[in-house]
């Protein structure tokens, strides 16, 4: 618990420098993934969306301290009694960067727009929700209406993929407005080099920060290049050189040896969302057998591979959310502990029996499950330990690398027996995302379709009071955990190298990089 409450608040200090900060300075971020589109209504990597925090504003924040929601663009707002409209009233004096500003009229245009076919839906448009329309009352009040009751809004809204963009750049650019969007953050986009980086130029017009920030006026540094660097190894090497300020997701393995180094220090965070997840595949053969996903979770030894994997910087999950997210009940721990003796006994029961080779089978078929896992994922390494694990009691885990388009082509066709999803996100209603059935044809990795599960979710999404919310949400974690929806492994924790003459680094509530408050010392 003492660890647990260490990280939680490195996760909620910002790096503060002893001197007053000065403007001027570039940074190289180091980042591991590269993007899709620098459209926040197109996206659905939180690769993007880290950067997308950097050059838009939300309508609300929410505080990495206490998790509660604050204004941000909105300066207040009212909530209808029913749950189904949100009235909002704007700060006034904002602009887009091209100088055009930011008012009713472009909300309602952000989420008209969000609602267009733009190409395959991106998250923007699940986080909207039951979205039916927007009203401008004036100038500085827009009224968002839902065609039911949409309960997590207030945290959806904080996101970078529903941030207002200006609504003459998305009619002057049209395909265009990908590549260089406009919105109204601290910095603007320069150039994006595919591939390569995106080049980040402070705005100097910059005036409206939320109260979370450390400083008003524009930021610090005058420019952010955010290089591609997919590989662990090289991000550790640049950040060492000091060719790269700043270097996201180093190697667990590295980590200790990089705090002993003077010259770095070293950032964790524990982010809202949802841990490294399994999801066996409810209608695949053999995993639609509730014996089979409820022996493969007793099967996994989630310390070892705390220990092997992230090399004791994490720890073994307690449900299908994590714990800074509201709702958070550790039950996954209580209901399944490392028992792989249980493990075997539920499918001696079920009837699968031990095979020459140790693989069990039943009616003639092998107990042998496809774990189709994602290119750069992050289950690299997990994968294998889980499918040692797996035979110890009998089941073949068979494991398949793809990019990580093809392997969500390969879910919505249900090929796969074993997915793998994690997310950085702020309410608990990820829930809905990963397991309701209106969800099969985007996420929903165990292809579950169960009326229980739906009702429970839809009540849970529609509560208007936050109290009942949480307790359905958590009672839709021990349903999920305890029919083998999902399989919770190891929590996530965001691991950062920074050079030392970087201050002011912090991390939101997903722990995603806020620079607006960076300087550099030197």
């Amino acid at each position: 618990m003492t660890t647990t409450v260490a990280i939680l608040l490195l996760l909620l200090t910002p790096l503060v420098a002893h001197a007053q900060p000065k403007p001027g300075g570039k940074i190289v971020f180091a980042a591991r993934q590269d993007i899709d589109t620098l459209d926040p209504h197109i996206t659905n990597r939180a690769a993007t969306r880290k950067i997308l925090i950097q050059f838009t504003d939300t309508l609300t924040v929410i505080n990495p301290k206490d998790g509660k929601v604050g204004p941000g663009l909105a300066e207040s707002w009212d909530v209808a009694r029913d749950g189904k409209s949100y009235t909002f009233r704007l700060r006034k004096n904002v602009k887009f960067h091209d100088g055009t500003p930011f008012d009713a009229t472009a909300v309602k245009a952000t989420f008209d727009r969000i609602q267009e076919p733009l190409g395959a839906p991106g998250v923007a448009r699940a986080f909207l929700g039951p979205y039916d329309g927007a009203d401008v009352i004036d100038a500085q009040t827009v009224r968002i209406r839902f065609k039911q009751p949409y309960a997590p809004f207030l945290r959806m809204v904080a996101l970078s993929p529903l941030a207002p963009v200006s609504p003459t750049a998305v009619q002057k650019m049209g395909q265009d407005f990908s590549r260089r969007p406009v919105g109204t953050g601290p910095f603007m986009v320069k150039e994006w080099v595919p591939k390569s980086h995106v080049t980040l130029v402070r705005n100097p017009d910059y005036a409206w920060p939320p109260a979370s920030a450390a400083h008003r006026g524009p930021a610090y540094l005058e420019e952010i290049t955010w290089r591609f660097v997919p590989e662990a190894t090289t991000r550790t090497a640049v950040l060492q050189t000091g060719e790269a300020n700043v270097a996201e997701d180093l190697s667990y393995a590295d980590v200790a040896a990089l705090e002993r180094n003077p010259d770095l220090r070293i950032l964790r965070g524990v982010p809202a969302g949802t841990p490294w997840t399994i999801f066996p595949n409810v209608q695949r053969f053999p995993t639609n057998d509730p014996a089979v996903r409820r022996a493969l979770h007793y099967a996994i030894n989630k310390d070892a591979i705390v220990k092997v994997v992230f090399h004791g910087q994490s720890h073994a999950s307690g449900s299908l959310i994590q714990p800074p997210t509201p709702g958070y009940v550790a039950v996954a721990k209580e209901l399944f502990p490392y028992d792989p003796g249980r493990a075997r006994k539920i499918l001696d029961d079920a009837g699968w029996k031990p095979g020459s080779d140790g693989i069990r089978v039943k009616d003639g078929k092998r107990l042998e499950i496809l774990w189709i896992f994602g290119t750069n994922n992050g289950y690299e390494e997990m994968a294998p330990l889980v499918q040692g694990m797996a035979r110890e009691v009998g089941i073949d885990v068979q494991l398949r690398e793809q990019p990580r388009v093809q392997m969500y082509e390969a879910w919505r066709k249900g090929e796969h027996g074993i997915g793998e999803l994690n997310w950085w996100f702020p309410d608990p209603s990820i829930l809905a995302t990963n397991f309701h059935t209106s969800r099969l044809q985007a996420f929903n990795p165990p292809r579950l379709s169960d009326p229980e599960v739906d009702k429970l979710l839809d009540q849970a999404g529609m509560a208007v009071e936050e109290g009942p919310r949480m307790e359905l949400y958590k009672r839709a974690q021990r349903v999920l955990l305890e029919m083998g929806a999902g399989i919770p492994l190891v929590d996530q924790v965001t691991v950062v190298g920074v050079r030392k003459d970087v201050a002011g680094y912090a991390f939101n509530v997903v722990t995603f990089p806020v620079l607006y408050d960076v300087s550099l010392t030197r």
